[in-house]
């Protein structure tokens, strides 16, 4: 999605390693901004912080439906509805060098941005990509391995011979053009020969601030895997905390490509290979509260085995999605536990709200995975959504479950490709 999925508005540095770092020689970190901060170009000063925070979590079920539809055997192609993602990418494309504003997406795989001569474009209050400018600049060959990879087109070439690629989405908006080769710099890496779609024609729901996607999934051609030809197949974030002040809001999380040490205390989980490859999948088998265990289903009758691969990991996602059964059963237990006067949520998004300053304490809470026990904190489980409301952070669905970003806060959450696992670790995020 994602990784739609984890989305963060991202602006470029490289990280210092001093101080106790855990990143090696061998990566790079950048500095990640949430989308709605107030140095973000999507940053609505108009807006109350209840409105954001109300459209980022009606993001999370729209994200949901996206993985439900990737689930009936969708094609290379996103299904989904733009817009989506909850983090920003800057990224320098071609020499010299274009910056361009992006939405970085665990739930994608190629990148794309909007180029001149753009036939049809939405709006864009930046400049757009020339390729003619850029000396780096290679259209990928229509006959090409990575053509036929690409394009689900059978016949993707163009009157000049070279790849086409067409990304639709559930609400009809679509984004074509050129599938190319070009450097990009992040930090202070310039990477070579990076695929990504040039696109001359789009149209649909498309912010303004918005030049395209930058695609973090797991497929052959997202950036993260094109950068294991210069780092380690590794990336890794840290989260901070939902910019619920300006103060905050200024605030980075960080994302880093390649080598990190995750030291000791660090939990790990199987990624497993579920089709499509874009997402993170992981196998969920409970959540506690407390000393009480919920299983995500009850086999004691039953000889079928739990279902490997059964939800998604994505930055992209601010809620985290439970199967109804196992949501009720959780929300329920939860309940009991906090056992004060529940409130109802303004926003009319999630169900189980209290008054902040009655949630004195809350149970340990416990994400149950494959080989790994996530022990979630308050923070994970409650957001803020007005000035006197506090409101779980999980939502039930009929779709693919998903382990959206504010459980994630707080925790360095690393995806090791070559050797296919996820791993958690509880950091300050604001002290990296």
């Amino acid at each position: 999605m994602a990784l739609s999925s984890l989305a963060i508005a991202i602006t470029l540095a490289i990280f210092s390693t001093a101080g106790g770092s855990p990143v090696s020689g061998d990566s790079f970190t950048i500095n990640l901004l949430h989308r709605d901060s107030i140095d973000s170009p999507f940053y609505d000063g108009s807006m109350s912080f209840s409105q954001r925070l109300g459209h980022a979590l009606r993001r999370s079920f729209t994200n949901a439906k996206r993985f439900k539809s990737h689930q009936k055997g969708s094609t290379y192609q996103a299904d989904i509805i733009p817009d989506h993602g909850e983090f920003l990418l800057n990224v320098s494309y071609g020499k010299p060098s274009h910056k361009v504003l992006a939405i970085a997406d665990t739930g994608s795989d190629l990148s794309w941005m909007q180029c001149k001569p753009c036939t049809k474009c939405y709006k864009h209050k930046g400049s757009l990509f020339n390729p003619k400018s850029s000396s780096t600049y290679q259209p990928v060959d229509c006959n090409s391995t990575t053509c036929k990879a690409i394009s689900i087109d059978e016949k993707p070439c163009s009157s000049l011979k070279t790849c086409q690629f067409y990304e639709s989405y559930a609400d009809g908006s679509f984004s074509n053009g050129t599938v190319a080769t070009e450097t990009i710099t992040l930090g202070d890496r310039v990477l070579t020969n990076i695929v990504f779609g040039c696109s001359f024609s789009n149209d649909g729901v498309f912010q303004p601030t918005w030049a395209g996607i930058v695609g973090l999934g797991g497929g052959d051609y997202s950036l993260v895997s094109q950068l294991r030809s210069f780092v380690p197949g590794k990336f890794s974030y840290c989260l901070i905390p939902f910019p619920v002040t300006n103060e905050l809001s200024h605030k980075s999380s960080k994302m880093t490509f390649g080598d990190i040490n995750f030291g000791p205390n660090a939990v790990s989980t199987p990624l497993v290979p579920v089709d499509p490859i874009t997402y993170y999948y992981v196998t969920l088998e409970g959540i506690s509260v407390g000393n009480k265990r919920l299983n995500i289903s009850d086999h004691s009758n039953s000889s079928k085995p739990l279902e490997k691969g059964n939800m998604i990991v994505d930055s992209g996602t601010t809620l985290t999605m439970l199967p109804e059964k196992l949501y009720n059963k959780f929300e329920t237990a939860l309940k009991d536990a906090i056992n004060v006067r529940t409130m109802k949520d303004p926003q009319k998004v999630l169900s189980l709200c209290y008054r902040a300053t009655k949630v004195t304490s809350v149970p340990k809470v416990t994400i149950h995975f494959d080989g790994a026990d996530v022990e979630l904190r308050r923070e994970n489980l409650f957001v803020t959504v007005s000035k006197h409301i506090v409101c779980l952070a999980f939502a039930p669905t009929s779709n693919l479950p998903v382990m959206g970003n504010l459980a994630q806060i707080n925790f360095l959450v690393g995806f090791d490709l070559d050797n296919k696992m996820l791993s958690f670790k509880r950091t300050d995020c604001e002290k990296m």
